[in-house]
């Protein structure tokens, strides 16, 4: 086995370091992003991690309540009961 599969790509380092940023921004704890997403808490840390993920819908829901579009750029975050937000 090769150390290519076990390391993120560039595109997969930007990517967990943009879900990372906008996570915080966001003041979103990973239990409730994965809530508001609809995925595993789990699936949030490997992301972030810059694991790839095979599932492009639940990629896209993360970043959709995050306020992020697959090319890159921000756009403005649905809107999300605030109190369903965490301070970390």
């Amino acid at each position: 086995m090769s150390d290519i599969h076990d390391k993120p790509t560039s595109l997969d380092a930007a990517l967990a370091t943009q879900i990372h940023a906008a996570r915080l921004r966001g003041a979103y704890s990973v239990e409730t992003l994965a809530a508001l997403a609809r995925v595993d808490a789990e699936l949030i840390t490997a992301l972030e991690n810059g694991a790839q993920i095979a599932d492009v819908g639940a990629r896209d829901r993360i970043m959709d309540v995050l306020g992020l579009r697959p090319d890159g750029h921000r756009y403005p975050a649905r809107s999300v009961d605030p109190n369903l937000r965490s301070q970390g």
